[in-house]
């Protein structure tokens, strides 16, 4: 990770100079203090801004790189800002950091935001390489805010890179390597952060009769775990504040309804749903929020075999509720159904979010720029908004549409998990309802789409979202 460096600390002053500026006030450059009279010449002769780059200017022998922001700029939009100066930056060990201050924009709430933004552009995933070039390494180490004191709730923002971070590891690791067994004692590891971590195995699971869950992991050489974890930031409180579930399919063949060669690739990013909802609950932690959490994450792979569940079988759920399976490949349901009935029948959580890179419909309707929301409590899925809308991870309302829910019914069972092709996103999201217990305020964020940026490389979606609301629910 960075190293981040405020005002009074130790530093080199003479090092390259990062400038951003309001765009209204590109004729405004008075108040950032460390600049010398020909700098502010320089910056001010150069004109126009733009966001979309950096403009390089030595000036006394010393670089500026110079760079506008609108009034309102969001999470996201900062992250993309990030990105630009990061890549003229890379070569460069220590910058520093100044802007024009704002009256809507706090300067600690700024650096935080930056920092935040520094980190996603800094993360690379290059564990496995065995021939980098040192020069192929980048060089910018310290990013220094020299006009700014630190923050006094740095320690939230640094707790959140680190969960960010982590998210983003689990979701890049080959699926040789994190394996279930190999997530589920990744989890177990985090019981140093005082949270509860009870890894339930493969016999546990077949005794229990999660049988949606054994059915999926049936076909795979490698078993399931379900992996519980508890944070009790309010211990005076019995009550769980808010419990979580997050789709943990390590790897996602199709099953016996076997994905193409194209679909294939990628699919060890299937369990990016239960690596934010680890990485949200790491957090959590970190930060010693004082609200209760619990989270249940069902770990598997779904692969064919000769005793693998197949197309036309009727598996029998935790709930008690028969499933006539249609498609192996809608595996994702089927597992979030047993742990979400868990969560409320032996944990007795009331309020419930699941998160799952759930279905193809949502990536296809939103291209990763939104995730869908459906649920079944007005209250709830306006806090996840809310949540969503002050985090930059951007949410969209879907429609639980009743007709489509009677797509699922079934003949010999109780229901299909698949009835027609359209609108997956509420179907699946229906099937799911189907599990939520009465007086149980619920809501699913499919983030299908937004788990990958454009190299392939995970994102880390999802844990800025649930910590925010994390936040939201401790100050109900």
């Amino acid at each position: 990770m960075l190293e981040f460096m405020f005002k009074d600390e130790n530093y080199c002053s003479s090092c390259p100079l990062v400038v951003f500026v309001r765009e209204k006030d590109g004729s405004d450059l008075s108040r950032i203090a460390t600049l010398s009279e020909s700098q502010k010449k320089d910056l001010l002769a150069w004109g126009k801004f733009d966001i979309e780059r950096c403009t390089k200017i030595v000036s006394g022998g010393r670089l500026l790189l110079a760079i506008s922001f609108p009034e309102k700029t969001d999470d996201a939009s900062w992250r993309r800002v990030a990105e630009v100066v990061y890549q003229e930056a890379i070569r460069l060990q220590i910058i520093e950091v100044v802007w024009s201050s704002s009256e809507e924009m706090p300067d600690g709430c700024l650096a935080a935001k930056l920092a935040l933004a520094f980190e996603y552009a800094a993360y690379c995933f290059d564990k496995y390489h065995t021939k980098k070039k040192e020069e192929e390494y980048p060089l910018l180490e310290t990013v220094v805010f020299p006009l700014v004191s630190k923050p006094a709730d740095w320690r939230q923002v640094t707790a959140l890179a680190n969960a960010v971070r982590y998210a983003r590891d689990l979701g890049n690791e080959p699926p040789n390597i994190l394996t279930p067994e190999a997530f589920a004692l990744d989890i177990k590891r985090l019981e140093y952060l005082d949270i509860r971590v009870d890894l339930l195995d493969w016999n546990y699971i077949r005794q229990n009769k999660l049988g949606l869950i054994e059915a999926v992991a049936k076909g795979a050489v490698n078993k399931p775990y379900v992996a519980v974890m508890q944070w009790q930031g309010n211990p005076k409180q019995k009550e769980w504040d808010l419990g979580l579930v997050g789709k943990g399919v390590t790897y996602d063949s199709g099953g016996i309804s076997i994905k193409t060669d194209e679909q294939q690739i990628g699919e060890k990013k299937d369990m990016c749903g239960a690596a934010a909802v680890v990485a949200a609950m790491k957090a959590a932690a970190l930060q010693k929020l004082p609200v209760n959490l619990i989270a249940v994450l069902p770990l598997v792979e779904n692969m064919p075999a000769g005793n693998a569940y197949k197309p036309d079988d009727v598996m029998t759920s935790l709930s008690g509720q028969t499933v006539e399976i249609v498609d192996t490949d809608g595996e994702g349901r089927l597992i979030l159904a047993d742990a979400l009935w868990l969560l409320q029948s032996k944990y007795r959580a009331k309020t419930v979010v699941d998160m799952a890179t759930l279905t193809g419909s949502t990536a296809y309707i939103f291209s990763g720029f939104y995730a869908g929301l459906l649920g079944n409590d007005g209250e709830l899925l306006a806090q996840v908004k809310k949540a969503a809308e002050e985090c930059g991870e951007k949410v969209w309302e879907l429609p639980m549409e009743p007709e489509i829910d009677k797509r699922l019914n079934s003949e010999i069972a109780d229901m299909k998990n698949v009835g027609k092709r359209g609108a997956d996103s509420t179907q699946a999201a229906c099937f799911l309802q189907r599990y939520i217990q009465k007086g149980v305020r619920w809501a699913h964020i499919d983030i299908a789409g937004c788990e990958a940026d454009e190299k392939g490389l995970a994102t880390g979606f999802g844990v800025l979202l649930l910590n925010r609301l994390m936040n939201l629910t401790g100050k109900k």
